[in-house]
């Protein structure tokens, strides 16, 4: 387990708005990682007040898994637990099991593991909490979403120069605890670039293939495909998250099990989510429950249109003089929602390239005006390139 995760976030989905979903990844992990039995009792007998049987098996959790300290206390089941005195000894538990394993690996790497971690959740844990405080669309959740997204950027950087030497920081590299940190920041920058590596790590032990689940998911929701797991979520309707589609949905759980990953219903009872897995022949779950399918839209097929067209905006960019020295070349993929007025709204980084370039995308893009035609709020993605050359 990763010690510094939260307990809340899923994915970037096709329209939907991004800062919303970027932070609950988080909780995805958390959620499919702590599979095991005992720890899935704990938290079962938790939810139902029987506070003696979950400390019971919390502890003989914790005495045969890998639970650190920090994801006991984020666990929000737990939270009847943490005014009983034996909770403490919980904790007291956890934190020796954790340092007795870790002191086997190398220190300054399993140091560099840690910061890394704590930093991918900075400030994704504000923006958990004003989720909970605000909700699902708050301006206080997208501001912190704004700031991790700029730390994100940099956090790739880092795994990539680990990945160069180390290759993937695996279990053997940095224990059973410290095992995902270096997937979460992949998952926070999907690439379909990473998988090979990602998937070899998990065939080796390295990675734990439920993890691996999240960001093929991931990947599949974005080309507009249907995901395989069940693990992606999109935007929240009048307060209620709804589900990305899923392929082959009446064989989700089997395909979940396969990989260790809790039943989807459980799974999706996190987020309020009363869901059924249907059968060949029946649905049990309201239409309304599922995210309606639509393509990514791309700049030529929009009903909306720039202004002066994407040459004159491409030439607005400005290289900036980090991503020059660091040789940067690449493009930043935003999403957006034009408004009426053809105003850009909501404009959010969804693939970054660092160096100053994710900030010069942001400026140009929320500078650029539109035609729309839709006669309402139409949601797009754009793509802006660095260095830009023009054509000629």
């Amino acid at each position: 387990m990763l010690p510094y995760l939260t307990t809340a976030l899923l994915a970037l989905g096709l329209p939907q708005p991004a800062a919303q979903n970027a932070f609950r990844q988080s909780m995805v992990l958390v959620a499919e990682e702590a599979g095991p039995a005992l720890y899935q009792q704990a938290r079962t007998a938790a939810r139902q007040n029987n506070v003696p049987a979950a400390l019971r098996l919390l502890k003989r959790a914790v005495a045969t898994g890998y639970y650190s300290p920090e994801t006991l206390q984020e666990e929000p089941d737990f939270a009847g637990l943490r005014t009983q005195p034996a909770w403490l000894l919980v904790l007291a538990q956890a934190r020796t099991r954790q340092q007795r394993h870790e002191a086997q690996f190398d220190q300054p790497l399993l140091a560099l593991i840690r910061q890394i971690g704590h930093q991918d959740q900075q400030f994704r844990r504000v923006a958990a909490e004003a989720d909970r405080t605000y909700g699902p669309d708050s301006p206080q959740l997208r501001a912190a979403m704004q700031q991790q997204s700029t730390l994100d950027s940099r956090l790739i950087r880092q795994v990539d120069s680990l990945i160069t030497v180390h290759g993937y920081p695996g279990k053997s590299l940095v224990g059973e605890y410290q095992q995902s940190v270096a997937f979460l920041v992949i998952q926070h920058n999907p690439d379909d670039k990473y998988l090979p590596l990602l998937t070899a790590a998990a065939d080796k032990g390295e990675l734990r293939w439920s993890s691996l689940a999240l960001l093929i998911d991931r990947l599949k929701v974005e080309k507009g495909e249907k995901q395989l797991y069940g693990s992606q979520l999109g935007p929240a309707v009048n307060g209620q998250y709804q589900l990305q589609p899923i392929e082959d949905e009446p064989n989700v759980n089997t395909r979940r099990a396969k990989i260790g990953m809790e039943p989807l219903e459980d799974y999706l009872r996190r987020w309020s989510i009363s869901y059924q897995v249907p059968t060949a022949s029946l649905n049990p779950n309201p239409p309304t429950l599922y995210v309606a399918p639509r393509p990514v839209v791309d700049e030529e097929k929009s009903p909306v249109e720039l202004i002066g067209g994407y040459e004159a905006l491409y030439a607005q960019l400005q290289y900036p003089a980090a991503a020059r020295q660091q040789h940067l070349a690449g493009r930043v993929t935003l999403e957006l929602r034009i408004d009426k007025q053809g105003i850009p709204q909501d404009v959010t980084v969804v693939k970054s390239l660092g160096g100053g370039c994710d900030e010069e995308a942001l400026r140009v893009m929320r500078a650029a005006r539109f035609t729309n035609q839709a006669g309402e709020d139409h949601e797009i993605r754009v793509s802006l390139p660095f260095p830009y050359e023009k054509a000629k």
